[in-house]
């Protein structure tokens, strides 16, 4: 179904749900379910090319295949702080791992990447049926995969690597050592078969690209992209984000760094933060932090004063002047308070600078835009449920005064509810909502004026002396 923004008077070509949002001092809506960020990485292992929607440590485990304090995985680490889920997409792949294990047998990583450079193999004599042979795949040193074969025909494929290779095969020669295996099953790294000749690949743009092109499939909230020095690729990201804002309808928000993207659609994070571990995270790596929290934000929640968990400082501290100048231009900042020793966002602002009638300084807060882009993704979803419920029971949404009150009365119980749970206030349902059949009469107009909750971002005490 197709959605996006209207002109009034000028028919669309397809039918659809299209939405107009304009600045008449209260045009402001609300917020569903949350916490879904779309986040590209240059990891070491893994499915490439394809989302993998990562909810808890098990899942990264189970799906990916690494523990969530590998290197390559500073970016979903960050993510993962604030987000429910992320949707990760490995960008690209290196040369496989590989190793000989025995004459004419060969064991080869299911992916490119260094981290198949820590897979062992180690074929061990079994210890109830000498004719057999035990094939055990490590990695880290921790068993992941046993087979009990005779011949090297009969091995299978595991989660890490894939057997070729005919014929017998002969018990592993340690690398250094005999040292023997613990009573937790691990490998001590001196035993086996080490896998090597797994390389890591440095994404080019059309990874990124693929990367785009495969998340306008896929529903996520925020989406980042992480990438430094790239003007041609973040230009092609913010015209990726406008165009399912405005042209599809799917109000997500994208964030990258030092970029001015002058839009509501786009969070531009310019500032960095140190670690307690001493990481520094550059503003580039930072998009995936702040794509995580706002993706997790609710919609009566602003990601100011939030604090960043981890963080000890920031990489470049500013003066008050150059704070509000770093503000004006809409860059997303964070701040150290040396009295708490704390650091947490300056402002959630996005980098919408241009100001107009219809785009006021209200959509500068991001807490706004994600109450506005609520009702558009809400509202699109409910409405989809009512035609496909009509049309299981035989009919349909008709253009007639009945079918405006179907509509008038969905949209008056959604912010009915928003409105009881403090994301909009001062709504009337017999004044806010008007609703008239299209010039075409295949469709209805519907106005709506909705006063979104903001949040208290500024405190002045009187302070009287007596």
């Amino acid at each position: 179904m197709n959605g996006g923004t209207f002109t009034v008077g000028k028919e669309k070509e397809r039918a659809g749900i299209y939405f107009n949002f304009k600045t008449t001092a209260e045009d402001r809506v609300s917020v569903g379910e949350r916490g879904t960020v779309a986040l590209p990485i240059a990891s070491s292992w893994g499915e490439v090319k394809k989302f993998i929607s990562i909810s808890s440590i098990e899942d990264l485990n189970k799906k990916v295949g690494l523990n969530i304090d590998d290197p390559s995985l500073l970016l979903l680490r960050e993510a993962m702080k604030k987000a429910s889920t992320v949707l990760l997409y490995r960008l690209t792949e290196g040369l496989r791992a590989q190793a000989d294990i025995s004459e004419g047998v060969k064991a080869t990583a299911l992916y490119g990447g260094t981290k198949g450079n820590d897979i062992i193999i180690r074929i061990t004599e079994n210890v109830i049926d000498s004719s057999k042979l035990d094939v055990t795949t490590y990695l880290d040193q921790s068993e992941v995969d046993k087979q009990t074969v005779t011949k090297a025909e009969e091995l299978k494929a595991n989660k890490l690597v894939e057997f070729t290779g005919k014929g017998d095969l002969t018990v592993s020669i340690p690398l250094t050592g005999t040292a023997p295996e613990d009573v937790s099953g691990d490998l001590p790294a001196s035993s086996g078969i080490r896998l090597s000749g797994g390389t890591d690949k440095t994404p080019t743009n059309a990874d990124y690209t693929a990367f785009l092109e495969a998340a306008e499939t896929e529903y996520f909230d925020t989406i980042a992209l992480p990438v430094e020095d790239n003007e041609q690729l973040k230009a092609t990201f913010v015209a990726f984000i406008k165009r399912l804002r405005d042209n599809q309808g799917l109000k997500v928000q994208g964030v990258l760094s030092n970029y001015k993207g002058d839009h509501e659609g786009i969070i531009n994070v310019t500032g960095g933060v140190l670690l307690e571990d001493g990481t520094e995270i550059t503003p580039e790596k930072a998009t995936a932090w702040v794509a995580g929290a706002s993706a997790g934000a609710t919609f009566n929640q602003s990601l100011t004063f939030v604090e960043y968990a981890g963080a000890v400082d920031v990489l470049t501290r500013l003066d008050n002047d150059q704070v509000i100048q770093r503000l004006a231009n809409g860059e997303f900042l964070f701040t150290y308070d040396s009295r708490d020793k704390s650091v947490s966002v300056e402002k959630d602002i996005n980098s919408l600078t241009s100001l107009t009638a219809e785009k006021n300084k209200m959509f500068q807060k991001n807490k706004i835009v994600r109450v506005l882009d609520a009702i558009n993704n809400d509202l699109t979803s409910q409405l989809k449920a009512l035609i496909k419920s009509r049309k299981a029971s035989g009919s349909d949404v008709p253009a007639t005064n009945d079918g405006l009150q179907f509509v008038k009365t969905l949209i008056t119980q959604y912010l009915s509810v928003l409105q009881d749970n403090g994301g909009i206030t001062n709504f009337d349902s017999e004044n806010d909502i008007t609703i008239a059949l299209n010039s075409d009469r295949d469709g209805f107009l519907i106005d709506l004026a909705v006063q979104p909750v903001d949040v208290a971002e500024k405190f002045y005490f009187n302070v009287e002396v007596k």
